[in-house]
């Protein structure tokens, strides 16, 4: 169990630093994204060789100068850098440089006249060494904007992003990809939640030294991402020890009401729900607090170097927790609970040369819930007094992601021309669900009167009627990377390996309490009388309270399980600078992945995934002013491994009848005798499905095709523009079909015996393409290969298209003052959002086995503006160094709302098995039957989000190193609706919930912060 405080983590790691041969940690996705470059150009005579000086650690790199006077240093630790142009072994000319990861940097040298440049702030010269389309912040940055210390507040900062569903527990869209479908990375180092792909683990903000956010046009070094990529990179330790902490408080009297959630008028409720008061908000509480601590220095001057940061957020809220309507308001109507997200991390470098160095880092993101509920009374506002319920949880559904990593990563500088980077590493998360007063040995014990005993109790038992998840679940990732570079020329060679492997333990939810004893009274002793899955035999024999007709039922249900995956890439690409002003990339990626269900067993194995990318940049001037770009490229996603949960793992499902002859405390029979053997209806006995049937044969992957084609232009020395077309189609995807027609008419045309055992559960596949399944017919181990076409299954081609037109202007950090402003124009349509499923009033957490594609009937007038489409977007930031010790920020975002669609009961499937009432695009019948087609994004859009966020730093000139800030969030106080119910119906009913709102943005609230930085020179 992950309990232990930060203060005893940091302790343990800094006893144990020297068993770093021991350490391991998830592999890199992108080695050369967790470093960065610098690249340029002199005129022939003025130098033969380049030297960068690292500022912080001394480090030195040594290029050699091409005969056409360009020169390219890659794989270089970020940070500040002295550039000196050597002739014949003396210094002509310096530059002062600094190296952002995943990112180039040109090195002006001085002109004539001149013995020095110096490069402050952000560069207004324009990146030509790549193609990558995002932004990257630094720490700088991130201090100075008004933001909150996350890496899902850092996303929504880039263009091309907009916020996942709310009601999902993480992720992003990036590009108008679905929520599971990005990658993030922490110095290299997946940190992506393997059982859902929502979210990441995360580390103290202030370790963070760049963030970089890929939206499109990345090389083949990342994979497994059609969406985007977070790519951060940490502090490290320098020649100078330094030391800080922050204290911030968010207090609730700064915060605006929560507005309240009313019923929309539908018309069909109009002296019930219409119009009314759904769920009061403005009694809401909600405070904020956090600490965070940092340390770094030279262990051994230029050699060992240390960094470790500590953070601890404390977030209380209060508030009413159900609607106004709802039955168990004396119960848990109100809810009061605290979060303690708790993160440390440490790193150590040591430069064993200039030309080897090796990296050790360890983190831990350990969030705890502690929840508390009580009675609410909507009449009187009254709160009880008693706490009736609590739970503690850790990475439980309040924050499900988080861990703990080890890394430890080489870099070789081989020779001048020949880098090889190597990564290694482990993850772990353990997932606690503790209800306080919980006995999971506890049985229920469910007695109704007439079925009761005289004399006997049967009062007690388990007080948790639901599901639980199991407590002790477990995910861990082992990874592996291997990485070359080499300079032949004017060409650049990558290529590379990685293996994953990845596992989650005991993941999903079991009964309450493992059983529930169900009481039954039969009629008729003498006579045997069915069940499900069998016979319980005549109960006269067994004399007793059994000849009297009583008998007790013991039901166990869980669908607790194992799940495995695995995942392998190869790349190789070429950097041909065809000029000095034109450089091309061409590379290709291999990938491979599988999932395993509970024994270990694949069912899902996709063994050549190949990825094409080209790209190319022109610098049209031939001095970085103005660059022509573009790229095109295909990329792929994995499936998560909570796929395996309910596609390919058993479940427990079963039921034994006993005679008893007495009760316990509890409630529990005593005296039992067994009856029956272990019964299922379902034959639900644990066992994994069969493996050769849960998925179609030789799939295509989940893939998507980009092209991207932009230009950036300074201006002027003051500003940059910037323009980009972008477009992204979804090839091909996989979920789960459990339509068993194509199946059964397919047995018919073909004469097959099907077994009256035999049924289409559910299977993986490629939607809207043709398909061959093996299907068991006879249940005897006999498969036919059953080829289903497009047609046969029913189903349209998966279709999302994303298209979009970016446009900023920036003026480079000069004269005290940034500022950059994105305007997007973009569209994302189709018939699927992709792994994912927002459409339901809940997102739906099935991450790739969603009911999208269930029946083609569910598909009926899919295909429309999807909801992460966004039509119109600005984004702006900017600081203002108004004095030496006042500075003031910004952020703002304006964007249309989220398309609304309207979903209710498909009048064709009224009465039939395949009839899932509120999941259909047909609505706006008086019942489900007189429902007309309603086709997704056709019933208008939400309103426009309008947030703007300002801050106000002081820094007093009379305490060197203290920074005291205010930062206040929505100053609007525009608290947009982002979601609303959109079920219609529910089969022939009206649903009084319609177009009644899920979920607002936050209302204004301001946070203060004291921070003391300081330097021992």
């Amino acid at each position: 169990m992950l309990r232990k405080t930060v203060l005893v983590r940091a302790l343990q790691v800094a006893f144990t630093a020297g068993a770093l041969s021991m350490a391991v940690a998830p592999a890199v996705m992108a080695q050369s994204n967790a470093a960065g470059s610098v690249y340029g150009k002199v005129s022939a005579g003025d130098g033969d060789t380049i030297v960068l000086k690292s500022n912080d650690t001394n480090q030195t790199r040594t290029t050699t100068i091409e005969p056409n006077g360009t020169f390219r240093v890659t794989n270089l630790p970020i940070g500040n850098y002295t550039a000196t142009l050597q002739k014949g072994g003396n210094a002509v000319s310096t530059a002062q440089l600094e190296v952002l990861a995943g990112s180039g940097v040109e090195a002006v040298f001085a002109t004539a006249g001149m013995t020095s440049v110096q490069v402050t702030g952000r560069r207004s010269r324009i990146d030509i060494s790549n193609s990558t389309n995002g932004a990257t912040f630094t720490a700088r940055d991130l201090e100075k904007l008004p933001i909150a210390r996350s890496v899902e507040a850092i996303v929504q900062l880039a263009p091309n992003t907009t916020r996942g569903d709310p009601t999902y527990s993480a992720g992003a869209s990036f590009g108008g990809g679905g929520a599971s479908e990005n990658a993030y990375y922490i110095n290299g180092f997946p940190v992506t939640n393997p059982l859902t792909q929502l979210g990441a683990m995360e580390l103290p903000f202030g370790a963070i030294a760049q963030a970089q956010v890929l939206t499109g046009g990345y090389g083949v070094e990342f994979g497994r991402s059609v969406g985007g990529v977070m790519n951060i990179t940490t502090k490290s330790g320098t020649n100078t020890w330094e030391a800080g902490g922050l204290l911030s408080i968010t207090p609730k009297s700064t915060r605006a009401k929560y507005q309240d959630y009313y019923y929309a008028n539908t018309g069909a409720f109009p002296t019930t729900t219409d119009g009314t008061l759904r769920l009061r908000r403005e009694d809401n509480q909600v405070q904020q607090k956090q600490y965070s601590a940092y340390v770094g220095g030279p262990i051994i001057q230029d050699k060992l170097f240390m960094f470790a940061a500590l953070e601890q957020t404390s977030l209380e809220s209060s508030g009413v927790y159900l609607g106004r309507t709802a039955l168990t308001l004396a119960d848990n109507g109100w809810r009061d609970y605290e979060t303690k997200q708790s993160r440390y991390f440490f790193k150590l470098d040591y430069n064993i040369s200039d030309n080897h160095r090796v990296e050790f880092t360890t983190m831990g993101d350990l969030p705890e819930t502690d929840t508390q509920y009580r009675s609410y009374d909507y009449a009187t506002r009254a709160v009880g007094s008693t706490v009736n319920s609590a739970t503690h949880e850790e990475y439980g559904p309040f924050n499900p992601n988080g861990g703990e990593a080890k890394i430890l990563r080489y870099v070789g500088n081989l020779t001048e021309d020949l880098t090889v980077t190597a990564l290694f590493g482990k993850s772990e998360a353990e997932h606690i669900y503790a209800p306080e007063g919980y006995n999971p040995t506890l049985a229920q014990v469910s007695a109704p009167p007439d079925v009761r005993a005289p004399g006997l109790n049967y009062n007690g038992g388990q007080p948790f009627d639901d599901d639980q998840p199991f407590n002790g679940a477990r995910d861990e990732v082992i990874s592996k990377r291997l990485d070359l570079e080499w300079r032949i020329g004017n060409h650049t060679l990558k290529a590379g390996i990685d293996n994953n492997k990845m596992k989650s333990m005991n993941a999903g939810d079991q009964l309450a309490g493992g059983a529930l004893w169900l009481y039954g009274k039969t009629p008729t002793p003498n006579e045997a009388f069915a069940v499900g899955g069998g016979e319980v035999p005549a109960l006269t024999p067994y004399g007793g309270l059994a000849a009297q007709g009583y008998y007790v039922q013991r039901n166990r249900r869980s669908t607790v399980s194992n799940a495995f995956a695995g995942q392998d890439a190869q790349y190789l690409e070429d950097r041909w600078q065809v000029t000095k002003d034109v450089a091309v990339t061409v590379g290709v990626r291999r990938e491979g992945f599988f999932n395993a269900n509970q024994d270990g067993t694949k069912y899902i194995e996709m063994k050549n995934q190949i990825a094409p990318r080209a790209s190319a940049v022109w610098d049209v001037n031939g001095d970085a002013s103005f660059k022509i770009f573009g790229s095109a490229g295909r990329y792929t996603v994995q499936m998560p491994t909570m796929i395996a949960l309910r596609g390919a793992n058993g479940s427990l499902g079963v039921d034994e009848y006993f005679v008893y002859t007495g009760t316990d405390a509890n409630g529990a029979p005593t005296g039992l005798t067994p009856v029956t053997g272990v019964l299922s209806a379902n034959s639900e006995f644990g066992q994994a499905k069969d493996p050769n049937t849960v998925a179609a044969l030789d799939m295509k992957p989940s893939f998507q095709d980009e092209l991207t084609l932009g230009l950036e232009k300074s201006l002027t020395p003051e500003f940059n523009f910037g323009a980009k077309a972008t477009y992204r189609k979804l090839q091909s995807t996989i979920d789960d079909t459990c339509d068993g027609r194509p199946f059964e008419a397919y047995a018919a045309a073909n004469n097959i015996a099907v077994s009256s055992d035999w049924h289409f559960a559910c299977a993986s596949f490629n939607p809207g393409e043709a398909n061959d399944f093996l299907v068991d017919y006879g249940m005897n181990g006999n498969y036919t290969k059953v080829h289903l076409s497009k047609e046969a299954l029913g189903f349209d081609k998966a279709k999302r298209t994303y298209a979009a037109l970016d446009f900023f202007l920036e003026h480079p950090y000069r004269n005290g003052w940034y500022a950059k402003v994105n305007y997007t124009l973009s569209r994302s349509k189709g018939n699927t959002e992709g792994q994912t499923l927002s459409d339901t009033s809940v997102g739906q957490g099935d991450v790739a086995a969603t009911q999208t594609w269930d029946y083609p009937e569910l598909m009926d007038y899919a295909y429309g503006l999807l909801p992460n489409d966004r039509k119109h977007q600005l984004k702006a930031i900017g600081f203002y160094d108004v004095t030496p010790e006042w500075t003031v920020g910004g952020a703002a975002i304006l964007a249309s709302g989220r398309p609304r669609s309207c979903s209710g009961t498909n009048p064709n499937t009224v009465g039939t098995d395949y009839n899932y009432q509120s999941a259909s695009h047909y609505c706006f019948g008086a019942t489900g039957s007189q429902n007309t087609p309603s086709p997704r994004g056709t019933v208008g859009r939400l309103p426009w989000e309008k947030t703007l966020d300002l801050n106000v730093v002081y820094k007093p000139s009379f305490i060197k190193g203290l920074a005291l800030k205010v930062d206040v969030f929505n100053v609007l106080n525009d608290q947009n609706v982002q979601k609303v119910y959109e079920r219609y119906n529910t089969n022939q009913a009206r649903y009084a919930l319609y177009e009644a709102q899920i979920y607002r943005s936050a209302p204004r609230s301001a946070r203060f912060s004291a921070e003391y930085n300081v330097r021992f020179n």
